[in-house]
């Protein structure tokens, strides 16, 4: 548990140390993803599902989801205070104790923030309509994630290998990610339904879910020529449903793959800070 406890205090310092000059959502996702790659880690190993290393990955992957989330949280609430700031700072002109100049300048901070939030908001509408007979498309922090429910006729039941019909469907879906995003890197995300591994050999759904997330990614590599410096993936298992278990549908919603559109790459010398 010591031990535990002191790679938690590490990841957080170091995610601290790297945080100066990144915007709310880029700090939130850091911060969010040192902690939940810490309690991960800690929790897999003491329940004994997944190696230390391995919950590592996973704490991470939710943490950071759960701190993108927060840090556009932020984006949002600095909107409305700078809201409450115009109405103040309008008094205080008309009152003579600030100047015309200096409410034009907090008016157009908060014209740049607002423009910011709705590019966000087109940004996702524009590629929902574009998927919209193919993928789900959501947005989740800085994340932009493409969620295919590749099932039985892409994946056979209990397989990892895709069929011919779920290669034309993420042919389709990664052509336009592609026109659209070609400067940003990407993730692959395997989920699964909660049925128990029977007759398949896999070891548990963690397999399973990675095993497809790979394969994925390794045909987006050798089909569509992503370089593997900008593409990733990782599992979630049946830990991450957007439907219920307990039924039919549910079940098929759940088993899905994700391509995940991260957000873009800090500047060499923010980074570096």
């Amino acid at each position: 548990m010591k031990k535990q406890i002191w790679a938690m205090l590490c990841v957080v310092t170091l995610s601290v140390s790297m945080l100066a000059g990144c915007s709310w959502t880029q700090r939130g996702a850091a911060l969010g993803g040192a902690a939940g790659a810490a309690i991960g880690g800690g929790w897999a190993a003491g329940a004994g599902e997944l190696s230390a290393g391995e919950g590592a990955l996973v704490g991470l992957a939710a943490g950071g989801l759960a701190g993108a989330l927060i840090g556009d949280q932020f984006d949002q609430k600095k909107a409305r205070d700078l809201k409450k700031e115009i109405e103040n700072l309008q008094k205080e002109v008309e009152a003579g104790k600030a100047t015309a100049k200096e409410l034009a300048d907090l008016k157009q901070k908060y014209k740049d923030l607002e423009d910011k939030l709705r590019a966000r908001e087109k940004e996702i509408e524009d590629l929902r309509r574009q998927l919209a007979d193919l993928a789900k498309v959501r947005r989740e922090g800085q994340e932009i994630i493409v969620s295919l429910l590749l099932g039985e006729t892409h994946y056979q039941s209990g397989k990892a290998e895709l069929t011919d019909e779920g290669k034309k469907e993420i042919d389709r879906a990664v052509r336009i990610i592609r026109e659209k995003y070609s400067d940003r890197e990407i993730c692959v995300r395997g989920h699964t339904d909660t049925d128990p591994i029977k007759y398949s050999g896999w070891k548990s759904n963690w397999e399973l879910g990675s095993a497809r997330a790979l394969n994925v990614l390794h045909y987006l590599m050798e089909k569509h020529g992503i370089k593997g410096e900008t593409i990733s993936a990782s599992a979630f298992a049946y830990y991450r449903p957007v439907g219920d278990n307990k039924t039919v549908e549910g079940k098929r919603q759940n088993r899905r793959t994700e391509i995940v559109i991260l957000p873009k790459k800090l500047p060499e010398t923010v980074r570096e800070k």
